[in-house]
């Protein structure tokens, strides 16, 4: 039990949301995020190679660099947990960044490449952004390493969908090896040209709507995002006089990669997972107050999840809380974003309906729970799922304990 994992901390910056305060008030408020055109016209979305402008919800401007943006992040997820930046110097400390990193955007190669004549770089100052410190993702990790005098320089996870459950996930085996006491994971996730080219390209925007499991959805909602979260083993908050907490236990398979996964492989392998972990955390589906599902609003892993889903909850009735059609697809962050969500759920014993206006599929609409404002419960577990396009399916049981048993 000392070797366990317990979220200590957190932070969020998104286009939903200011702050993870502000992510539960809006939640309980029923918002959704804004949304805005990412392409000035419908014209230089067809010059880019991309039929139809596609809606995405945008961070608010920032005039800090990225690595300021995710120094404040950690730091703000520091004191949430009750830690300052000195913990981070540790033999027994590590931090992970998640997302997508600092990019070029192709939009600025084409500009580039249609035009090449060097006065363009006085011309159009696009040019500019080509410049390797704008793709260095390297270079943030040793600012951040030089900035907190970290031991070892943070390793950098990007994979689409899944990278930040990823980090989780091998932060908890890292702590349950008795090495490791704390793990900061930090994720940024910005939208580039080439990510609307990418999404599409995998019929992920098929559709004006964005809802999870939703019967006419073919799309996600594409939103920015940054969060952050402290992980830390119950050994080191008990030394430092803390108890209680949300403790982790997790598990993880990897299928093959792509969007071309059979429904049925998936989903046989997602309920494999959820048993797995619920074996691994001890409990029985009936003792779980929710289940926070990847459901993203695209029909391939929607498909598969609510499969998945359609049958286990034929013998456990649960609620199934998809939040993303509201706060947006996250293009890797969104795992970190839910497990704050379900750690809210857990700690003030109320549930928080998503909601949306969409009819749902016929498999699920019994479960989806959609529009029915906050609801109590009594319960102590909840589930977290993640499905990558990547082939990484991983599973999280979020347990409130009491860390003097």
């Amino acid at each position: 039990m000392d070797n366990s994992t317990i979220i200590s901390g957190y932070s969020a910056r998104l286009a939903f949301a200011e702050n993870s305060k502000e992510l539960i008030e809006k939640l309980r408020q029923g918002k959704c995020a804004a949304k805005t055109n990412w392409f000035a016209t419908q014209q230089a979305a067809m010059r880019c190679g991309i039929k139809e402008n596609k809606s995405v919800a945008r961070l608010a401007s920032n005039p800090l660099s990225l690595t300021e943006q995710l120094c404040q992040l950690i730091e703000q997820a520091l004191e949430h947990a009750m830690l300052d930046t000195h913990c981070l110097s540790g033999d027994n400390v590590r931090v992970y960044l998640t997302g997508l990193g600092p990019r070029v955007d192709v939009i600025d190669y084409k500009t580039f490449y249609d035009h090449n004549d060097i006065e363009d770089l006085t011309l159009n100052k696009s040019i500019t952004h080509l410049h390797v410190a704008e793709i260095c993702q390297d270079k943030l990790a040793h600012e951040i390493a030089k900035k907190y005098h970290l031991k070892f320089s943070p390793p950098n996870l990007q994979c689409t969908s899944n990278s930040s459950l990823a980090a989780v996930h091998l932060a908890i085996q890292a702590i349950a090896s008795g090495d490791i006491d704390l793990v900061v994971i930090v994720n940024s996730s910005q939208i580039t040209t080439q990510d609307i080219a990418f999404l599409a390209g995998q019929s992920m925007l098929e559709s004006e709507e964005a809802q999870p499991f939703g019967e006419a959805s073919k799309s996600v909602l594409f939103a920015e995002g940054q969060s952050g979260i402290v992980l830390e083993s119950i050994r080191h908050r008990h030394a430092r006089g803390l108890t209680g907490g949300v403790r982790l236990t997790s598990d993880y398979a990897q299928i093959t990669s792509g969007r071309g996964n059979d429904a049925g492989q998936l989903s046989v392998n997602l309920m494999k997972v959820m048993n797995k972990v619920m074996e691994q955390a001890g409990i029985r589906y009936e003792q779980l107050c929710a289940i926070l599902p990847h459901g993203n609003g695209s029909e391939g892993t929607d498909k598969a999840e609510a499969q998945a889903l359609a049958t286990l909850l034929a013998e456990h009735a649960l609620p199934v809380l998809a939040y993303k059609g509201q706060i947006g697809y996250n293009p890797t962050g969104s795992g970190i974003i839910d497990l704050i969500i379900g750690h809210y759920s857990l700690c003030s014993g109320e549930l928080i309906s998503p909601t949306g206006k969409s009819v749902i599929r016929e498999n699920m609409v019994q479960h989806v729970w959609l529009n029915k404002g906050t609801v109590k419960h009594n319960k102590h577990h909840l589930l977290k799922t993640g499905l990558g396009v990547d082939g990484s399916i991983i599973a999280l049981v979020m347990s409130m304990c009491d860390m003097d048993v």
